[in-house]
Protein backbone atom coordinates (compact mmCIF):
# COMPACT_ATOMS: atom_id res chain seq x y z
CA UNK A 1 0.00 0.00 0.00
CA UNK A 2 1.18 3.50 -0.85
CA UNK A 3 -0.24 6.17 1.44
CA UNK A 4 0.17 9.91 0.83
CA UNK A 5 -1.15 12.96 2.69
CA UNK A 6 -3.70 15.22 0.95
CA UNK A 7 -5.46 18.37 2.18
CA UNK A 8 -9.13 18.18 1.26
CA UNK A 9 -11.94 20.67 1.71
CA UNK A 10 -14.55 19.35 4.14
CA UNK A 11 -17.96 20.62 3.00
CA UNK A 12 -19.84 19.14 5.99
CA UNK A 13 -19.67 22.42 7.89
CA UNK A 14 -22.90 24.26 8.67
CA UNK A 15 -22.32 27.09 6.20
CA UNK A 16 -22.33 26.04 2.54
CA UNK A 17 -20.07 28.95 1.53
CA UNK A 18 -17.23 27.94 3.86
CA UNK A 19 -15.12 24.82 3.91
CA UNK A 20 -12.58 23.52 6.38
CA UNK A 21 -9.25 22.05 5.24
CA UNK A 22 -8.63 18.56 6.62
CA UNK A 23 -5.53 16.43 6.14
CA UNK A 24 -6.34 12.90 4.95
CA UNK A 25 -4.23 9.87 4.05
CA UNK A 26 -5.22 8.25 0.75
CA UNK A 27 -3.99 4.93 -0.58
CA UNK A 28 -2.69 5.77 -4.07
CA UNK A 29 -3.83 2.35 -5.31
CA UNK A 30 -7.45 3.45 -4.73
CA UNK A 31 -7.31 6.76 -6.60
CA UNK A 32 -8.87 6.61 -10.07
CA UNK A 33 -8.20 10.16 -11.23
CA UNK A 34 -6.81 13.54 -10.21
CA UNK A 35 -7.94 16.54 -12.23
CA UNK A 36 -6.75 20.17 -11.77
CA UNK A 37 -9.65 22.55 -10.99
CA UNK A 38 -10.34 26.06 -9.68
CA UNK A 39 -12.07 26.16 -6.27
CA UNK A 40 -14.28 29.12 -5.47
CA UNK A 41 -14.01 30.45 -1.91
CA UNK A 42 -15.87 33.48 -0.54
CA UNK A 43 -12.69 35.57 -0.38
CA UNK A 44 -10.61 34.12 -3.26
CA UNK A 45 -10.22 31.57 -6.03
CA UNK A 46 -7.92 28.61 -5.28
CA UNK A 47 -6.05 26.20 -7.50
CA UNK A 48 -7.04 22.70 -6.47
CA UNK A 49 -7.71 19.14 -7.57
CA UNK A 50 -10.73 16.90 -8.06
CA UNK A 51 -9.95 13.39 -6.73
CA UNK A 52 -12.05 10.30 -7.55
CA UNK A 53 -11.57 7.02 -5.68
CA UNK A 54 -12.50 3.42 -6.46
CA UNK A 55 -15.44 3.47 -4.04
CA UNK A 56 -17.08 6.25 -6.07
CA UNK A 57 -16.39 9.11 -3.67
CA UNK A 58 -15.16 12.48 -4.90
CA UNK A 59 -13.03 14.97 -3.02
CA UNK A 60 -11.85 18.53 -3.64
CA UNK A 61 -8.21 18.83 -2.56
CA UNK A 62 -6.34 22.04 -2.01
CA UNK A 63 -2.96 20.28 -1.72
CA UNK A 64 -1.59 17.02 -3.07
CA UNK A 65 1.85 15.41 -2.62
CA UNK A 66 4.73 16.93 -4.61
CA UNK A 67 5.53 13.66 -6.40
CA UNK A 68 1.99 13.64 -7.87
CA UNK A 69 2.32 17.29 -8.92
CA UNK A 70 5.36 16.33 -10.99
CA UNK A 71 3.39 13.54 -12.70
CA UNK A 72 0.44 15.81 -13.47
CA UNK A 73 2.74 18.58 -14.65
CA UNK A 74 0.93 21.39 -12.85
CA UNK A 75 2.57 24.22 -10.92
CA UNK A 76 -0.31 24.74 -8.51
CA UNK A 77 1.47 24.97 -5.18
Amino acid sequence: MKFRKFSILDMKTTSSSSAEEVEVLFNLDHIISIKPIRISRPDKLLNGFWIRTTNGKKYRASKIPDDLLEIIGEKYQ
